[in-house]
């Protein structure tokens, strides 16, 4: 019996939180069922048409070279690592009303890739916003890394650059996140490679859960390949 992909239950993925209040939610669904928050919420907060996403958006341009090359430094080792991720650094001045994390998340989401390659890669990106308003930061992550990262797991990359966006080092805060950001992909790539291979074995002695068997099954026919 082989099976070419692994559903997402494999992984134990962490809850995903609402972009408008943050509450942790179960399940997905087309609306948060305790704010109501949905789609329609997010494209009528920020009615605007957003920039592709590229590696450095800097919309006042106050980056200066020495901070994109910190920046630089600190995102080629870890794209050349995992090759499949690209990461996206967005500074900017927010509207005092406006929430980084909600941001992200509309950019994100709204923003369309502008050919096919990026597109391959939106679900196993992530993208640092710094507001220069709050001095506050966000990260928000492609559906692919769902699984794998929780706010949990991505707020110590925050942390890292908290004193010097607080002091407006807004390049070397992002480059020493995205350091720290690199150290927990590293180690959640690691522990899903092994759960992997664990549930493998597992589906080759017999003892995987039936309800695990059932969406491994359905994930594998839904497969092209």
């Amino acid at each position: 019996m082989h099976f070419p992909l692994l559903p997402a239950t494999v992984f134990d993925p962490p809850p995903i939180a609402c972009p408008g209040c943050h509450v942790a939610l179960k399940d997905p669904a087309p609306a948060c069922p305790h704010c109501g928050y949905n789609g329609w919420t997010c494209v009528e907060k920020f009615p605007w048409i957003p920039p592709p996403l590229e590696r450095i958006m800097d919309v006042d341009a106050r980056f200066s070279p020495a901070d994109r090359l910190l920046i630089d430094k600190a995102i080629e080792p870890l794209e050349q690592s995992l090759p499949q991720i690209r990461v996206h650094v967005c500074l900017g001045r927010l509207h005092p009303d406006t929430d980084p994390r909600e941001f992200g998340f509309w950019l994100f989401n709204a923003s369309v890739p502008p050919d096919t390659e990026a597109a391959s890669h939106r679900p196993w990106s992530i993208l640092l916003v710094i507001d220069r308003a709050s001095r506050r930061a966000s990260l928000t992550t492609g559906y692919g890394l769902d699984s794998f990262l929780s706010d949990r797991r991505l707020t110590p990359c925050l942390e890292a650059g908290q004193r010097d966006f607080q002091h407006s080092r807004y390049g070397p805060g992002a480059a020493t996140c995205l350091k720290k950001l690199h150290t927990v992909l590293t180690a959640a790539q690691r522990e899903a490679s092994q759960t992997a291979t664990k549930f493998r074995r597992s589906l080759a002695d017999g003892t995987v859960p039936a309800e695990m068997l059932r969406d491994c099954t359905s994930l594998a026919r839904r497969s092209p390949h």
